[in-house]
This record gives structure tokens, C-alpha cells and sequence, in this order.
């Protein structure tokens, strides 16, 4: 919540929110990401290994079942054609008997007519004689199949029964040739319900999900816990660095006010008769005392930004005036260089905000622009009440026809100290903190600042401020 004051007619001091904490919270949401993922993705791997190894295990055990049981009863009808009997009379009951989850067997002439066989449901024999009597199977081949048992099939006749819902059975079957006097003629079929070992399997499934989920909003928890704990020295080694650096500005504003008054009255005393390489010296000399004094107020601006001690005087003024003074200011600066500066626009510009830290903002921007854009170069300032979708706000452009940016800086040219390589190097006066304050102050105002560049063409950039805020 931001804290207000009234100082004025018209005027109110904000705080900003406090950027900080935003920081260190999405930083250590960050963190608490990347140990739940990877968690997760354990998780989800060790769920999967342990599913696949169980199916394995429990669906190759029924088909050794399947295979066992085929066999003892192949091998009991071809005892029984080796004693000469009959084929109609082979022994149902110890068939049927072989196996207790057999579902159905079914034994086959060459022709394919049925010559003895049962199942668990009379009712859905031709169905059942469907799924084998085409099928020539290979030696220890198996088909799995899904089969649907209707209701009435399922009715036990009673009366006073409940209504018997339709089943959806899953099969293994098999087939092995039986060995007769003259050559393999018949074909045994059998099927068994593994129904049950599905359904276990699913439900272990589910288990082990319901398990995982559990695991994993633990070790989300867990993980928040180590990324806080992780945020500590952090914190505390971020905040040494914010009083070093306020303290050091402050420390330093002081002995740079004394040496550039010292180099002034230097000069005074030596008057224009002091030879030219003393005059060039003690020049040098306050220019680089001027530079650093700025480096050390934008470090003071950020240091204040950053434990929320700076404030903006915020109320509704015209920027167009602000706009043209900061122009005539710059170009009275760099008149030695040739560049051009227009600026476009409304004659009115009202809006509301801080008037100072937005003509800031304009200064540094139009100072970068001139900065690195060559002799007899163009930098073009376009103020409009419109966003570029067309939505009520404050925008600022500026563009220049210098060096351009590459890609690879642009996405770091609003970091702390952050200067591009080649023909954006350390010039006089620059130490990479302008763009950094001039973000601070547009987020501030809740807007943004966005940089448009391409490389030998010259750079835009665009700042949006909502007039609502």
C-alpha cells in the first residue's frame, strides 16, 4: 500500500512501493520453483519406473499362468487321443478343471467346428468362438483382448435380484496345436479372466499418484523453507551493501564539494595568466570532480530507491515547458557536435506526477542519445497522450540516429553499472547508472520504459505512464 501525505495545494509526497521485497520475493519464488520441479520430475519418474516394473512383473506372471495351463491341458488331450478315444469323449471336467481363473477352453478340429470346449458364460460362446477360430497362433503367441458381457448374460434369473449392470472383461488368450496319430489336426484355445489384475493395477496407480500429489505439496513447502533460509545471507549481504553505498555517497559529497570549490579558487588565484598546461590540468581536474559528483548523487538516488527513503512530490503540471528547457539545456551543452534535437507534440502535455524526476528521466535519455550518436546526427523527442496501443497516456519517445544497441546488451542496458561493449564504451561522464534511475523513476509513476534498437541504425526509447495512477 503506498503512504500518502498532503504537503501542498495540489501536491502529495508517494512513496513507491518497496521494490526490494518484490525482488527478494520473486527471487526466492524462483527458488522454491526450481526445487519443487525438480521434485516433481523425480516424482513423476519414480511413479512411472515403479508402475511399469509392477505391470511388468504382474501381467508376464499371467501370461506364465496362461502358458502353464494351456500346456497341462494339451498335454491332457493328447493323452487321451494316444488312448484311442474318441474325440467326443474327451474329459470336460478335468479340462475345466486345470485352472481356476480360466475363463474358457476350447478345442478345435482342422475344419474349425468346436469339438469339446466350456467357458464361465454359456451365453457369450459364439463371441468367444469369434475371437479364435481365424486365429492361428504361433508358439507361445498372446492376444489381449477386451470383452463386454451384457447384462442379460449376467442374470441369474432370480427374482427379486438386483439389476445386473454390463461387464467389461479383459482377456489373455492363447492357442497350441495338439499332437494327434496323424499330425497336428486339432488346435486347443484358452482364455483367462485378468480382469482383477487390471483393476489392481489401476488402483496401485491411483495410489501412487494420490502419493505423489501429497509428496509433492510437502516438498513444496520444503522447498519454500530452504529457499527463505537461503535468502538470508542474501538479504543481509544486500542490505551491508545498501548502507555502504549511502554512507559512501553521503561521506562523499563533502570532500568532491571541497575539492571543486579548492579548483575553482585555484583558478581564480592564478587568473589568465597561468600557462596552458596548468589551465588544461585544473580543467580536467573539475570535470572529473564533476563526474564523479554525479555518479555519487545517482548512487545516493538509488541507495535511497532501494530502502524506500525516496519520495516523489507528485501533481498535475505541464511537461511541455519542462520538455523544452530540458531540449534547450542539452543543446546549448553539445552545440560543438552538430546534433540536431526536435521535439513533437501537443502544445499541452498535462499530467500528474513528479516534475523533477520525470524531467530527470528526459535528461538522461536525451543525454544517452546524444552521447553516443555521431557528429551531425539527429535526436527527435515526440511527447503524446496515447500509449502505442492506442490506450490514455502519458508517452515520451526519444530517438536517436547513433550507434544502435545490440540485442545482447539491450536485454541488460537498464542493469547497475551495465555498459555495452565497442562503441558504447566508458566515455566521459558515463558510468552506467542513468538508465537504471530513470527505470526506477517511470516504474515509480507505474509506467514503463522499453528500448527499441538495432545496431548502426540508432535506438528509441518509449516510456508509457498511465494517466490513471
Amino acid at each position: 500500500m503506498n503512504k500518502r501525505k498532503r504537503i501542498g495545494e495540489g501536491e502529495q509526497v508517494v512513496h513507491p512501493g518497496r521494490t526490494k521485497g518484490n525482488l527478494f520475493g520473486r527471487t526466492q519464488g524462483r527458488l522454491t520453483l526450481t526445487y519443487s520441479s525438480l521434485t516433481i520430475v523425480l516424482l513423476a519418474l519414480f511413479v512411472g519406473v515403479v508402475y511399469i516394473l509392477l505391470s511388468y512383473i504382474v501381467i508376464n506372471g499371467q501370461k506364465d499362468n496362461l502358458l502353464s495351463l494351456v500346456a497341462v491341458e494339451r498335454a491332457l488331450v493328447e493323452k487321451n487321443m494316444q488312448e484311442g478315444k474318441a474325440e467326443d469323449t474327451l474329459d470336460n471336467r478335468r479340462l475345466w478343471g486345470s485352472g481356476s481363473d480360466q475363463f474358457f477352453y476350447y478345442v478345435l478340429g482342422s475344419d474349425g467346428k468346436m469339438i469339446s470346449g466350456n467357458e464361465i458364460f454359456p451365453g457369450m460362446r459364439s463371441e468367444l468362438l469369434g475371437l479364435v477360430q481365424d486365429w492361428k497362433p504361433h508358439a507361445k503367441e498372446i492376444k489381449e483382448v477386451s470383452l463386454s458381457v451384457p447384462a442379460d448374460v449376467l442374470d441369474n434369473g432370480e427374482e427379486g435380484a438386483a439389476p445386473v449392470a454390463p461387464l467389461t472383461l479383459h482377456l489373455m488368450v492363447t492357442g497350441q496345436n495338439v499332437l494327434t496319430k496323424n499330425g497336428p489336426e486339432m488346435t486347443l484355445y484358452a482364455g483367462i479372466n485378468v480382469t482383477p489384475q487390471y483393476k489392481l493395477l489401476h488402483r496401485l496407480l491411483m495410489l501412487l499418484i494420490l502419493l505423489a500429489i501429497l509428496f509433492v505439496f510437502i516438498a513444496c513447502f520444503i522447498g519454500w523453507l530452504m529457499s527463505r533460509k537461503a535468502m538470508v545471507p542474501i538479504v543481509k549481504s544486500y542490505n551491508r551493501q545498501r548502507e555502504f553505498v549511502g554512507d559512501a555517497s553521503h561521506e562523499l559529497r563533502t570532500p568532491l564539494s571541497v575539492l571543486l570549490a579548492s579548483v575553482n579558487a585555484l583558478e581564480l588565484e592564478l587568473g589568465q595568466d597561468a600557462p596552458s598546461f596548468a589551465r588544461r590540468t585544473l580543467s580536467n581536474m573539475k570535470d572529473e570532480i564533476r563526474r564523479m559528483t554525479r555518479m555519487v548523487q545517482d548512487l545516493l538516488v538509488l541507495a535511497r530507491s532501494d530502502s524506500d527513503e525516496l519520495e516523489l512530490v507528485k501533481r498535475d503540471f505541464d511537461f511541455r515547458p519542462i520538455a523544452e528547457k530540458t531540449i534547450q539545456s542539452i543543446r546549448r551543452l553539445q552545440a560543438a557536435k552538430g546534433i540536431r534535437m526536435e521535439l513533437e507534440g501537443p502544445d499541452k502535455m498535462v499530467l500528474n506526477g513528479d516534475p523533477e524526476k520525470l524531467r530527470q528521466v528526459l535528461t538522461i535519455l536525451l543525454d544517452n542519445a546524444v552521447k553516443f550518436t555521431p557528429r551531425g546526427g539527429e535526436v527527435r523527442v515526440v511527447l503524446s497522450d496515447r500509449d502505442k496501443e492506442g490506450r490514455p497516456a502519458f508517452h515520451l519517445s526519444v530517438a536517436d540516429t547513433g550507434v544502435g544497441i545490440s540485442p545482447e546488451d539491450a536485454e541488460r542496458i537498464f542493469d547497475r553499472f551495465y555498459r555495452g561493449d565497442k562503441s558504447r564504451t566508458r566515455g566521459p561522464g558515463g558510468h552506467g547508472l542513468g538508465l537504471s534511475i530513470a527505470k526506477w523513476i517511470v516504474e515509480a509513476h507505474h509506467g514503463r520504459i522499453a528500448l527499441l534498437s538495432e545496431e548502426g541504425k540508432g535506438s528509441i526509447f518509449n516510456v508509457d505512464i498511465p494517466v490513471n495512477k
